[in-house]
Order: C-alpha cells, then structure tokens, then sequence
C-alpha cells in the first residue's frame, strides 16, 4: 500500500561569498540563492528548510510557490498582541476553517468558470 501527503516547506539557499571557491553545484537550476526542490532532491550541502505552520499557498507547475501574493500564514497582524494560549488556539481553529472553505469555494468557482460543472456540484 502506498501513501502520500503534500508537505508545506520554506527552504533556504545558504550558498554564500565563501563558497564560490567550491563552485555553485551542477544541479542548480535556477542560480544561487533560488532554491527549490532541485536543492532537495539532490541534498544539497548549502540547503536548508523548517516547516510552514498555518500556511495556505498555490503552487505553480513544479509544485513551487512562485511569488510572496501566492501563500499565506497565520501570523503577524492575524495574532492579537494580548492574546493567551487558548484564543491563539481558536484563531488558529479559526484560520484552518477559513482556508479549508476556501479552497472548496476555489475548486466551486473554477469548475463553474471553466465550464466543466454539470452546475449540480
């Protein structure tokens, strides 16, 4: 039986000055400091990720998020400054019903836009 999930990934390019003497790697697609799956697959020594909390995003064609207007992450002016525990729970129960809605009322719409809706969906 096989499995799968997407995975939500900020990944960084540690590549700096001081490893221009060791040559940027053959595998990189898209010159230093652009990293990508490529960076990955390939376990690059410069690489670096965490994971992405909270985030919602559109990946284009390489399931990359092309630009900073294609993601969102809770955070930042989403958290109350005198917020505790337990309301940062609920905003983020909060957020997770939002964006889950969303992304069905995306689908909705592209199915209408696009003609492929038979209208009973």
């Amino acid at each position: 039986m096989s499995t799968f999930t997407h995975v939500i990934l900020e990944v960084f390019c540690g590549f700096s000055d001081e490893d221009t003497n060791q040559g940027v790697p053959s595998f990189c697609k898209r010159n230093v400091g652009n990293p990508g799956y490529h960076c990955l697959e390939n376990a690059c020594k410069f690489v670096a990720y965490t994971y992405a909390p909270h985030e919602i995003a559109f990946s284009g064609e390489d399931g990359e998020v092309p630009d900073g207007q294609s993601w969102l992450g809770f955070g930042g002016e989403m958290e109350p400054r005198q917020a505790d525990e337990n309301h940062i729970d609920d905003l983020k129960s909060l957020w997770k019903q939002i964006c889950i809605k969303k992304i069905h009322e995306a689908y909705d719409e592209y199915m209408k836009q696009s003609g492929l809706s038979d209208g009973n969906t």
